[in-house]
């Protein structure tokens, strides 16, 4: 088993090519940085839980919370544990009198959880080794992505969300079965 790296959220982006948002990971103690292709509704997620907005009623991720506080369980960590064609799996850690429990989850919901649960983030180091980006100028330079490929997407922008409708496909609403496709096999 490959060590693991403990990662903090950098930043959600847009992915041009995918036309897809985009949560970028970076290495704590380290220079890498891990962009994984998420969903429009779990970036919502992952968005709401970094701005601490709470819902008038719980969604998903506050709902899961919500459970696991009810049920005693704590999020131990939630791991980045594989990649197989393009599709990164993550596992999450919870503990729940002494014993641990290892749940199957898409790395965004994961996220998202591990965000309202303010548990760590890691991931093996094979796969930062094969998926991660080097950093290629100073810290927090967003430059390494490439400026063609990557952005920041801001929804509160009117015009900006006017052109991402424009140009939205039937695919980018029903994706396909092929992992290809999306980053998370979504």
């Amino acid at each position: 088993m490959t060590p693991l790296r403990r990662m903090r959220i950098f930043s959600l982006m847009y992915d041009l090519s995918a036309r897809s948002p985009v949560v970028v990971l970076k290495e704590e103690d380290g220079d890498r940085y891990l962009p994984i292709l998420i969903g429009y509704f779990e970036a919502t997620a992952i968005e709401m839980g970094l701005k601490k907005k709470k819902p008038t009623r719980p969604l998903t991720h506050d709902l899961i919370s919500n459970f696991l506080h009810e049920m005693h369980l704590t999020v131990n960590q939630i791991q980045i544990a594989k990649i197989e064609n393009h599709t990164f799996y993550a596992n999450i850690i919870l503990y729940g009198d002494g014993e641990p429990y290892e749940i199957d989850a898409r790395p965004s919901d994961a996220i998202a959880i591990a965000i309202r649960e303010e548990a760590p983030i890691v991931v093996h180091e094979d796969i930062l080794a094969d998926a991660g980006v080097e950093a290629a100028g100073p810290p927090g330079d967003t430059a390494a992505f490439g400026e063609e490929l990557y952005r920041p997407f801001d929804k509160e922008d009117p015009e900006e969300f006017k052109q991402f409708i424009a140009g939205l496909r039937p695919e980018d609403l029903f994706p396909t079965d092929d992992p290809d496709a999306a980053g998370e096999g979504q």
